[in-house]
């Protein structure tokens, strides 16, 4: 007997091989019982039922066995689609079924190759095509499009060129899917040229294909300068997106978001702001992206702009769970968590990714017992807390040395939410003891961890160590760091923090001599303040800005005024063997001085300044912020790598613990 006919179908092996098909039930007179023709099993196949219940599937499966269409191929093709309908998540079973199918055509080949790329699987969709030519069952121009796209989306180089030759020597390489599809391939690849030339290689003559594209030819532009995009070829992206013909929303959309992802977010608003100047009307996904961009460089204003947008366009633009969330990590990074918990509020879809962002706000800020409240409040609205939710929590308490708190919580992971702790995890508790002071418990559990620790973990001991000034701990953690990310400059800043707090100038410029022979570069320390819908930037030492002039002087006067006040500049922090006045003329640049000195000049009395600095603030720059908000009667706001600084009548709402 052959194999196929005694195949029993993969849903349930308990089955009885033989499945019979229910009939109606007799009627008053004798009825002729018709055996099922090759088109009601394809009915049977493409009904409802089928597609919704694999007991179903299985019911018709084995009625193609009983009647012998399951040898037609166009009917086990279909019921391998079926099969592999990826709500099922039963591809095994599909390819399965593939073996026992007798001498199965192309069809049956470019069907389970799709049903593994819808499934998650373009490596198994390119080792059927491989088989697929192995048994001489001949490709056809419908083969190509998919196996293309499991090439790309798998970033198989050789193999996807490989399958470029076999079209090219099969006569496809004219059929506009084909084209369109390869185009996709190598611009996911980030391969231009080939893309390009593959987009122009074409007949003046042959417009059926042009018309034949998947996307048309904005949608091939647009694979080329994603893929260039998202292997971080951020500058020939811009290059090519400049020179497309035409440009849709999706094109606008690669192009920010692959500045973002590159970490370039001044830029991305920059595209931002000439999509708007060409009246092209933003949709979800730019807008998601844009917010991101202000969320990172502290662009309230441009947010704000956003946030305005989208409740004009309510009935265009949906404030779903996705763009909620985004606009409210925005408003909180910004420093208007009032704004971020009013969005939150009103959110009428939430996600558990929502309640992380905003548990993450009140984190940043300082909140601690909001944090924990809106941690169980979750809960208390069946949402369950996953392994993000606990970074957020611990690392609330970690800011607000609620160390038996963080201690609680960490234990309910495993003993009450089934959550193993990961390394991020380990990272908030070391790092909430060792704010405290608790050293000691730091450093036993770092060596107790599970799991080998990373430097995340290692840095967080150091970073206590520095606040604690303990020299003998930090030179040790410190030195491993310095072995296992030698090319990151921010372990060396922190190791000669902890030497020159010490007084110890002699391994501070040994530090630095080991810093210049690897060539390791310092990351400057930069400040953002956003005014009038425009982002500057202040580097110390860096005199570019138009108001540099008006920004120094104003910034020796205030000085001046602090030192009235009782200003000693703490020198401790300086990296230099130096004399003291050099030291303090050292501090007195430093980017968020130079910000709000800015700030100050350019709006007007009792405006709140907001700042947002891309390293850990000094601990002169706090103390004299601090000053300077109960000196002039402003409040300024600072976000710094850490979280979050609001200064208000000489205090700081982290209570001088950072």
């Amino acid at each position: 007997m052959n194999a196929a006919t005694t195949y029993s179908p993969p849903y349930h092996r308990r089955h009885h091989q033989h499945h019979h098909f229910q009939l109606p039930p007799p009627q008053s007179q004798p009825s002729i019982v018709s055996i099922p023709t090759q088109k009601s099993i394809l009915d049977l196949l493409n009904s409802k039922p089928a597609t919704s219940s694999l007991q179903s599937l299985a019911q018709i499966h084995a009625l193609a066995l009983k009647t012998g269409h399951f040898h037609d191929h166009f009917v086990s093709g279909t019921l391998l689609k079926c099969y592999a309908n990826p709500r099922f998540h039963n591809l095994d079973s599909a390819i399965q079924l593939f073996r026992n199918v007798p001498s199965p055509n192309v069809f049956v080949h470019n069907v389970l190759i799709k049903a593994c790329l819808d499934n998650g699987e373009p490596l198994q969709a390119v080792w059927l095509y491989y088989e697929l030519m192995m048994n001489d069952a001949k490709p056809n121009k419908f083969t190509y499009p998919t196996l293309l796209k499991a090439c790309g989306d798998g970033g198989i180089v050789a193999e996807g060129k490989q399958v470029h030759c076999h079209v090219v020597k099969l006569g496809f390489a004219g059929d506009g899917h084909v084209k369109s599809a390869g185009i996709r391939m190598y611009g996911y690849f980030g391969m231009a040229a080939d893309a390009r030339k593959m987009l122009d290689d074409e007949d003046d003559d042959d417009a059926v294909c042009w018309n034949a594209m998947i996307d048309g030819n904005v949608g091939s532009w647009n694979a080329m300068v994603s893929g260039l995009a998202r292997r971080g070829k951020i500058e020939d992206a811009r290059n090519l997106f400049d020179e497309m013909p035409d440009r849709d929303e999706i094109s606008w959309s690669v192009v920010i978001d692959g500045y973002i992802k590159s970490g370039f977010y001044k830029e991305a608003l920059e595209v931002f702001n000439t999509m708007q100047s060409e009246r092209i009307r933003p949709g979800k996904f730019v807008l998601t992206s844009v917010l991101a961009a202000c969320a990172h460089l502290g662009a309230l204003d441009h947010g704000r702009w956003v946030h305005a947008y989208v409740r004009r366009k309510k009935k265009s633009i949906v404030m779903d769970a996705v763009l909620g969330t985004a606009l409210l990590d925005m408003y909180a990074k910004c420093g208007r968590l009032d704004m971020a918990w009013e969005v939150f509020e009103s959110m009428k879809e939430k996600e558990v990714f929502s309640w992380n962002a905003m548990i993450k706000g009140l984190a940043m800020h300082g909140r601690a017992d909001d944090a924990v409240e809106l941690f169980f409040e979750m809960q208390r609205r069946k949402f369950r807390p996953n392994g993000i939710t606990f970074i957020g929590v611990l690392n609330a308490c970690a800011h607000s040395g609620a160390v038996e708190q963080a201690l609680k919580l960490f234990d309910s992971m495993e003993n009450v939410y089934n959550i193993e702790p990961e390394v991020e995890h380990y990272g908030c508790l070391v790092d909430c003891l060792g704010r405290s002071g608790r050293l000691e418990e730091a450093e036993e559990l770092v060596n107790s961890m599970p799991i080998e620790p990373n430097p995340a973990v290692y840095g967080s001991l150091l970073g206590a160590c520095r606040i604690h000034g303990n020299a003998e701990l930090g030179e040790r953690i410190g030195r491993l760091l310095l072995e296992l990310e030698p090319n990151n400059s921010g372990r060396y800043a922190l190791l000669s923090n902890i030497y020159a707090k010490a007084e110890r100038w002699d391994d501070v410029a040994e530090v630095r001599k080991l810093m210049k022979e690897r060539g390791v570069k310092t990351n400057p320390g930069s400040s953002m303040i956003e005014l009038g819908g425009c982002v500057h930037e202040f580097k110390m030492g860096e005199g570019c800005h138009p108001k540099m002039k008006e920004i120094y002087s104003t910034l020796k006067v205030m000085i001046e005024r602090l030192e009235m006040e009782g200003y000693v500049p703490n020198t401790s922090q300086v990296l230099f063997n130096i004399e003291e006045e050099e030291k303090e003329t050292a501090l007195q640049y430093h980017s968020e001085k130079l910000a709000i000195a800015f700030g100050f000049i350019s709006t007007k009395p009792g405006e709140t300044i907001r700042v947002v600095k891309n390293l850990r603030v000094c601990d002169d720059c706090h103390s004299a912020i601090k000053l300077i908000s109960r000196v002039y009667g402003r409040e300024i706001v600072l976000r710094d790598r850490v979280r979050y600084h609001h200064f208000r009548d000489g205090t700081c709402s982290c209570k001088d613990f950072w």
